[in-house]
């Protein structure tokens, strides 16, 4: 079902997003903006949201076709909900704590490769992050990874470093177990 050897940017926002349920973090349903290409383009499916979902225990009452809709957990009152409107970011959620976390995530390989995509792809992130349509002065802003070796080494450099401070931007690394590490100044 899923790539071994990479995470969809679907897989990664969703996965923040359920270990955002899953361990108290947020007041409301979280909003998950998903492009429709990332899902499937003509026949090709590239990523199975909807089984991606009901395996984590998350399923829709919405019309089971449409990957766009509300999914609920029953262990949860918290849903999250799917759509692809642009210009808010991939994650919207409301912490605990009364303030927005802005989320844009990215792919990316789960081993070493010889090509160092993990560089621009955070740079891409941190740039579409910075060009949101909408933020308040109070979010939370943050780019959202996978979880990788090298992944793990780059946020862990970039988020010392002084513009990234600064600006108050968090790099998140999701894994495949849901856990999730960079909030942790936040209480997360």
């Amino acid at each position: 079902m899923l790539p071994e050897d990479k995470m969809p940017e679907a897989e990664v926002t969703l996965r923040l997003a359920i270990s955002l349920i899953e361990n108290e973090h947020v007041t409301d349903d979280i909003k998950v903006a998903i492009d429709g290409a990332q899902v499937k383009t003509k026949n090709t499916i590239h990523f199975p949201i909807i089984e991606f979902l009901n395996t984590q225990g998350w399923i829709t009452a919405d019309n089971k076709e449409r990957w766009q809709g509300k999914y609920s957990n029953k262990k949860y009152p918290i849903s999250i909900i799917v759509h692809s409107s642009s210009g808010e970011g991939d994650l919207v959620a409301a912490l605990k704590s009364g303030r927005k976390l802005r989320v844009e995530s990215k792919k990316g390989t789960l081993r070493r490769s010889k090509s160092s995509q993990e560089y621009p792809l955070i740079r891409e992130a941190i740039g579409q992050l910075m060009t949101v349509e909408y933020a308040e002065e109070s979010d939370i802003l943050a780019v959202a990874v996978p979880k990788s070796e090298k992944f793990d080494a780059l946020a862990e450099q970039w988020r010392i470093r002084p513009l990234i401070k600064r600006t108050g931007l968090y790099i998140i690394t999701v894994g495949r177990d849901n856990s999730i590490s960079g909030l942790s100044e936040v209480g997360i």
